[in-house]
């Protein structure tokens, strides 16, 4: 039986982040399961459209990843996952076409790998790190503060996280670093593209971005323009989501 992988997230129409985090993810997937059996699809319509009309690169919804895949004679196609959570995004993903991939948070267990990594907690000199997640208006933004207890849990009371469109936002975080003798904060994304989230809501000098509040707040700040795809363990992370899958029984129905 013939199989083939979609590889699928919300994708981004910033280039940079998508060649160090989605295409890196995409080659690594290629380089184990080969290039031919792989495709690629973001369920962003709007990004599709920015990159269709910037760049002259079309690039399939799931649908057509999966009637693409079908075309070339793949009977068995895995979606994997580039999600973080259980999300509006990841909801989106037709399980009717095939099994798809658990999205990067998916456990207690993915919660802890986050919060042991060195390098990705690496705090630069800095007195605290602020992490920006995307946040959803579905349950599982619950998620963001499960992390967040992990973090308390390992001791780490100087890492925050706050989200974009989610509960927990960086004027609840603003409270939360009061009185505790923080001076210089990094910001990082808990995204896996560092895209127009963490270029213009996180570290531009507008008004209202997370850098221009924290700094009003008499913090000096430092921001980090570097993806969750960008770390190794991050790209390992999905590939076993991937394996756990992809050595599963299943067939498609199109």
């Amino acid at each position: 039986m013939k199989k083939a992988i979609l590889v699928t997230s919300f994708g981004t129409s910033h280039r940079d982040t998508r060649e160090k985090c989605l295409d890196l993810i995409q080659r690594e997937v290629e380089e184990k399961y080969g290039s031919e059996n792989v495709e690629r699809a973001y369920t962003s319509r709007i990004i599709r459209r920015i990159i269709e009309k910037n760049e002259g690169i079309h690039i399939f919804d799931q649908k057509e990843g999966l009637k693409a895949l079908k075309d070339r004679g793949f009977e068995k196609i895995i979606t994997m996952s580039l999600h973080i959570l259980d999300g509006i995004e990841y909801s989106k993903l037709d399980d009717k076409f095939g099994k798809i991939s658990k999205p990067l948070l998916a456990d207690d267990k993915d919660l802890k790998k986050i919060v042991n990594n060195k390098e990705f907690n690496d705090f630069e000199g800095n007195d605290a790190i602020v992490f920006m997640g995307h946040g959803t208006e579905n349950a599982a933004d619950c998620i963001y503060q499960k992390l967040q207890d992990e973090y308390l849990k390992a001791g780490k009371d100087n890492i925050f996280i706050a989200t974009v469109e989610g509960k927990v936002t960086i004027k609840d975080i603003v409270e939360k670093m009061k009185g505790k003798g923080f001076r210089n904060i990094l910001l990082k994304p808990l995204m896996i593209v560092a895209g127009d989230h963490a270029k213009n809501d996180m570290s531009s000098d507008k008004k209202d971005s997370w850098k221009t509040i924290l700094k009003n707040e008499g913090y000096k700040v430092t921001s980090v323009l570097k993806g969750m795809g960008e770390y190794k363990f991050i790209r390992e992370m999905f590939m076993d989501k991937l394996k756990d899958v992809y050595i599963c029984r299943g067939t498609i129905h199109m």
